[in-house]
């Protein structure tokens, strides 16, 4: 399936700000494809590869998905824009392992200081400088709700402006890349180990040369020396 990587890859953003959004095919794949791109389900106008929204509207806000030629659809993606004065930007989507920074952004032309950020009521931090915090690599319990503070000057008044962000990382999706040569099946496991499994006996009566397999699905018989046919 193609997947689409946002850039800048924050979410919620800004009205008048701008995003690119990209349909990602793993590379046996890429080729002169056409594409298709949807939101909320129908089909919105762009047929390449790459989708510029600029400027951005409060009415581009949905799920966006691509295809690329006869593929299926890409899992959806969530891009809002927001007109708020103040928003708490994260990834679209987050997975275990994942570097995670957050963003505590102002609308343009006002003095801020003093950005505190919080998950649930516990304040976690604030910004070296900037807006932005790192939190580090992640797992499962980073999920939550995550919220920051900061100090707007409008004239003689300051005002604290607050914004929140709900967050679910989800556990790592591995995918392996597998090819038949005469009777042994040799994987490659996308992971950072990068490791290579060799399947002996593969039934010769499939003719099997490239294929994409989900880890999940095999991670039984990963721990096997064999892959047994079924």
């Amino acid at each position: 399936l193609p997947g689409i990587s946002l850039s800048p890859n924050w979410t919620p953003i800004f009205p008048g700000e701008s995003v690119t959004l990209s349909c990602n095919v793993a590379p046996t794949a890429q080729g002169n494809l056409g594409y298709s791109w949807y939101r909320d389900e129908y089909q919105i106008p762009g047929d390449q590869q790459r989708l510029v929204i600029q400027p951005a509207r409060e009415t581009d806000s949905g799920d966006y998905q691509c295809q690329a030629g006869a593929s299926e659809r890409s899992a959806p993606v969530r891009m809002e824009v927001m007109p708020d004065l103040l928003i708490l930007q994260a990834p679209p989507a987050v997975h275990e392992g994942d570097f995670l920074s957050l963003r505590c952004h102002s609308q343009p032309g006002y003095d801020t200081r003093d950005t505190v950020f919080y998950k649930g009521n516990k304040a976690i931090g604030s910004p070296v400088s900037g807006s932005e915090l790192q939190i580090g690599r992640v797992d499962v319990t980073a999920s939550g709700t995550y919220r920051c503070a900061k100090e707007i000057d409008f004239g003689n008044l300051v005002y604290i402006a607050k914004a929140h962000h709900t967050i679910s990382v989800s556990g790592k999706t591995h995918q392996m890349y597998c090819m038949c040569h005469s009777h042994i099946f040799v994987c490659k496991l996308d992971s950072d180990e990068q490791n290579f499994h060799n399947f002996h006996n593969f039934s010769s009566k499939r003719n099997v040369t490239d294929l994409l397999i989900t880890y999940e699905r095999l991670k039984n018989e990963l721990e096997g020396p064999e892959w047994t046919e079924t």
